[in-house]
């Protein structure tokens, strides 16, 4: 049941794009690399490989956690 409710908020987000790429055609190219990494994503979800798909969550993840950490530092120290 998660699998079909992960599919169809993959469905939902490409739709939500490509609406935004119709509304404001010069994010064309942001808009297809988007689309491209949620039906990636979405159909990498759907996959039997459990292992692979935790340790994936674990690296991104992480990769949040320090990038919100430098995102923190370069604010603080004036840079942003």
């Amino acid at each position: 049941m998660i699998r079909e409710f992960i599919l169809a908020g993959g469905i939902l987000y490409v739709i939500i794009t490509v609406i935004q790429v119709i509304q404001r055609p010069s994010i064309l190219i942001e808009g297809v690399v988007v689309g491209f990494a949620l039906s990636f994503a979405t159909a990498f979800y759907l996959t039997r490989k459990e292992h692979m798909i935790h340790a994936s969550e674990v690296v991104a993840l992480w990769a949040a956690v320090l990038l919100f950490a430098a995102y923190g530092m370069f604010k603080l120290g004036g840079a942003i």
